[in-house]
């Protein structure tokens, strides 16, 4: 139970497996805020991507321009269409260097990686393999949500990819997104108005693994999540 009573999370639930998360909501300032606390929970120094990094006139600053993010982990696609998939860069790659003894589930691997964004594969190719994984938070990406499938069908592989790295991906998109959305292991809806009134709102869990002790359909109050009031009453960066 938490202060406020009622359900409460641990967000580091979300790193327990080869998982991956989507989380949205109406609010960009809250959601984001969201969003770091998830990566920060399971990674003391998350990656951060994020789409379009300019910000909305009259919004509060985000993890990013509050310096929260170590400067060799923030990763910045100014222009959204720097995030659009690759999909004819794809095809052309495959067609240079697959060998015909490759297996399928090789090739499709290799597939989806070469379909992901240049700066999303720059971020993955310098990790390298094995544990412990990183946390990569993709912050805005509604800005590049009508250059992607809409289907789990079609979105899953794009989840794929990062799960073959080593790192644990935590998305975020304004509005109401498709069907897609529940091509992640975990799905969470933020409802809260603004930042000021971040205490009086709630995180839905949409979807989450059957192992996970997690109640589907369920509101947890934000103020019940341990570590998210540090981060709304945050204004200059964290120690």
């Amino acid at each position: 139970m938490g202060p406020q009573g009622g359900p409460t999370l641990d967000l580091t639930v979300l790193g327990r497996g080869s998982w991956g998360t989507f989380v949205w909501g109406e609010s960009r300032p809250v959601l984001n805020r969201v969003l770091y606390a998830m990566a920060r929970a399971i990674d003391p120094a998350p990656l951060w991507l994020e789409i379009g990094s300019k910000q909305p006139e009259g919004d509060p600053p985000g993890p990013a321009e509050l310096d929260w993010i170590q400067s060799d982990h923030l990763f910045l696609a100014d222009e959204p269409a720097a995030a659009r998939p690759q999909d004819a860069v794809a095809n052309m790659a495959l067609l240079n260097v697959v060998r015909s003894d490759e297996s399928p589930t090789a090739i499709a691997r290799l597939a989806d990686f070469v379909r992901l964004p240049p700066i999303t594969q720059e971020i993955l190719s310098r990790l390298g393999q094995g544990e412990p994984r990183h946390a990569l938070a993709i912050a805005n990406t509604d800005r590049v949500r009508r250059e992607y499938p809409t289907t789990v069908e079609g979105v899953r592989p794009f989840v794929e990819a990062f799960l073959d790295a080593p790192v644990t991906p935590i998305f975020s998109g304004q509005g109401t997104p498709g069907a897609g959305r529940m091509a992640f292991d975990f799905v969470f809806q933020v409802l809260a108005r603004d930042i000021e009134h971040w205490s009086e709102g709630s995180l839905v869990p949409e979807k989450a693994p059957g192992v996970v002790d997690l109640r589907v359909g369920v509101p947890i109050p934000l103020a019940n999540i341990p570590g998210l009031a540090d981060l709304f009453g945050a204004t200059g960066p964290r120690k």
